[in-house]
């Protein structure tokens, strides 16, 4: 069951660039089943599966693989070409090194380029064209998409050392965190990931079969799949999703599940940018957003799945989590 949504802020995101190319943006939120009312508001969520339906939908019509978020088009199929030619490399570094000259000529919209300085690999993204929201979505989504697909490739998690935005920090900046698991730096220089140096010397394992199926799983997936399943977000949110209806475990139980002390747990949490209440937050409001999309239970029913014996209380958690009420995920629903 996928649960996982996106934040409706990166959904305005790409609809405002998809508009700015002259894309009927209402007439593609009506298709979709997604309600204007949850798109516009500030903590409102969609489902993950939604929004890689509405990329797959906007790179179709304008013929994007960016999707509009800049103004210069990339064809699609453009990034696969570029893994294509770069799979039987070496190594990472080797890859990398092979894919940026692909980039440059398969593309006009952006550069790529590797420096490495005192040990640290730094991968830099550079969109043209005029700083906005829509280009600050393609630079996240890139390079959150390039870290997973080079952890793809060697076969192991690669830990980010920090990401570097050019942006000013923005109000979502928690999501960046999240996304990268790594600390973030914004109003850079530069638009940059920076890892260990030593990875470039790591090993490419997978072979185009494997890039093949690597390739079908949609963008917008892997950019918000974590990469590290051994992360203690993943670890700790495995424990409790069997607990979604009932009341969670302890702290302590989760701790001692792990091996590690209260203390080291909520330490390594805050590293990767969340809490424990955060991730039972999140995977009731997730649920929830799930069964609702589903159409198949009532909102009484969908209380009850995540643990709320009252309605009304769920209704105040419910519109706490998304800054809207249960019915407007529903309405869309009824309509559609």
């Amino acid at each position: 069951m996928e649960i996982s949504t996106v934040p409706a802020f990166l959904v305005r995101a790409l609809l405002q660039g998809a508009a700015l190319r002259g894309c009927d943006t209402d007439a593609v939120l009506c298709q979709l089943a997604l309600s204007p009312e949850v798109v516009n508001a500030d903590r409102g969520r969609i489902p993950a599966a939604q929004y890689s339906q509405l990329v797959d939908q906007l790179s179709a019509e304008l013929n994007d693989e960016y999707c509009g978020l800049v103004e210069q088009p990339s064809r699609p199929g453009t990034f696969a070409l570029i893994c294509y030619a770069c799979i039987h490399t070496p190594t990472l570094g080797a890859f990398i090194e092979r894919a940026v000259p692909f980039h440059s000529v398969t593309t006009d919209c952006s550069e790529t380029s590797v420096e490495v300085t005192d040990g640290t690999a730094h991968y830099i993204f550079t969109p043209r064209g005029e700083d906005s929201e829509p280009q600050r979505l393609l630079v996240m989504s890139f390079l959150a998409i390039i870290h997973r697909l080079a952890s793809w490739l060697i076969g192991q998690n690669m830990p980010l050392e920090s990401a570097s935005l050019a942006h000013p920090r923005p109000e979502h900046a928690a999501t960046y965190n999240l996304l990268f698991r790594a600390p973030v730096r914004f109003d850079s220089d530069r638009n940059c990931i920076s890892f260990s140096a030593n990875y470039l010397a790591a090993p490419v394992v997978r072979n185009e079969a494997e890039l093949e199926q690597f390739l079908q799983m949609p963008g917008a997936q892997l950019m918000a799949s974590p990469v590290n399943s051994n992360s203690h977000v993943a670890k700790v949110t495995n424990l409790i999703k069997p607990s979604v209806a009932e009341e969670f475990p302890d702290f302590e139980w989760i701790a001692a599940q792990l091996h590690t002390t209260t203390g080291t747990l909520r330490r390594r949490l805050r590293e990767e940018g969340t809490s424990y209440q955060q991730l039972k937050d999140e995977l009731r409001r997730d649920t929830a957003i799930y069964n609702l999309n589903r159409g198949r239970m009532s909102i009484e029913d969908v209380a009850e799945s995540i643990g709320f014996s009252e309605p009304t209380s769920f209704f105040r958690a419910f519109k706490r989590w998304t800054g809207v009420t249960p019915r407007a995920y529903t309405a869309r629903q009824k309509n559609a």
